[in-house]
């Protein structure tokens, strides 16, 4: 395929890591192993990992580009600076502990080249084993989180068109400790661009191996749990706003109705406060019954409370300008 005069490649693949030398090389190998006749790059692009991830990505030959500052560090920086330094027509995003599937990349590119009004393509995704509540739950919902058709998100990353991302000022928002997908998803619609999920595989995701428990406090320190009140605030007062509050309706609502429980605990009174628990009991029983485990029950309360705490929290979070570049350096293998 000829490219134009504007970009270098016809694919720029961006992989965001952080502390990811378990996984960042087999991410590479998966690669290499599953492009063919096209030129392409391979961006690490890393948050000032603490690990020797910068060092492997560098000695298997790739391009590595780093933040400066720490307190940059969130989901949506990540592809955004892979993105400030990319040459290509199109752009994969993947993470650092996914591993590409074969036969992707040439079904996603034909699919952008014969419909001109989508902006992006992904595929189906394939979910390890997990021992955590979190992702049991997200592998039990593959189908809501991973839809097959024309969708208005890609959750997991996908093919993108860079020339839509010119359009829209900027990929990624750097910040977005999660979500980034789905805010990405709702400018592109509102700027008139389709995004379609094909039934073809994309990636092998590799889960974290952490108890619930832990995850959930990793989730809390990395800031994850923040990105519901980080979209509301960054979405507020935009046309797509009311679409940002649909896409996190779920915690919305439970976080509206923890406060009302609080607020009849402070001035109601004890038999108030026992009918304001009858929709928490019945939320409990129904997942216990469905999971077939009252602790996975419990578990989805505890998740949720941590989320509806995460929304408090990201709502008071400063919001940066989206297209202001964080500061970075491109490293050679010398550094």
């Amino acid at each position: 395929m000829s490219l134009s005069c504007k970009y270098e490649y016809e694919l720029s693949v961006i992989i965001k890591t952080f502390n990811e030398e378990a996984n960042i090389g087999a991410t590479i190998d998966s690669i290499r192993s599953n492009i063919h006749n096209i030129n392409y790059e391979i961006i690490v692009a890393d948050s000032l990992s603490l690990d020797a991830t910068q060092k492997i990505a560098l000695d298997r030959g790739v391009k590595v580009v780093t933040l400066n500052n720490a307190n940059e560090r969130c989901c949506g920086v990540g592809h955004q600076l892979g993105y400030l330094v990319s040459e290509g027509k199109y752009l994969l995003l993947l993470d650092g502990d996914m591993q590409l599937e074969p036969g992707f990349i040439e079904s996603a590119i034909k699919f952008l080249d014969e419909n001109q009004s989508y902006a992006a393509v992904a595929g189906a995704v394939e979910m390890d084993e997990s021992s955590n509540y979190e992702f049991k739950a997200r592998k039990q919902k593959i189908a809501v989180i991973y839809p097959f058709g024309d969708v208005s998100h890609l959750s997991g990353g996908g093919l993108y068109r860079s020339s839509a991302i010119d359009d829209i000022g900027y990929l990624t928002n750097r910040n977005l400790h999660a979500l980034e997908e789905g805010e990405l998803g709702l400018r592109l619609s509102d700027a008139g661009y389709k995004l379609h999920r094909l039934n073809i595989p994309y990636f092998k995701h590799t889960s974290y191996d952490l108890s619930t428990f832990e995850l959930l406090k990793h989730r809390w320190n990395s800031g994850y749990l923040f990105s519901n009140g980080e979209l509301l605030k960054s979405s507020y007062g935009k046309p797509y706003f009311k679409r940002a509050v649909r896409l996190i309706r779920s915690e919305l609502i439970f976080t509206v109705y923890l406060m009302l429980v609080l607020l009849v605990l402070v001035f109601g009174g004890f038999t108030s406060l026992l009918i304001s628990l009858i929709p928490l009991v019945a939320f409990w029983a129904l997942k216990s019954l469905r999971n077939k485990s009252m602790l996975d029950g419990f578990m989805s309360i505890v998740n949720l409370s941590s989320f509806s705490a995460g929304i408090i929290r990201g709502i008071l979070t400063p919001i940066k300008d989206p297209k202001e570049k964080p500061s970075y350096t491109i490293l050679t293998k010398d550094e």
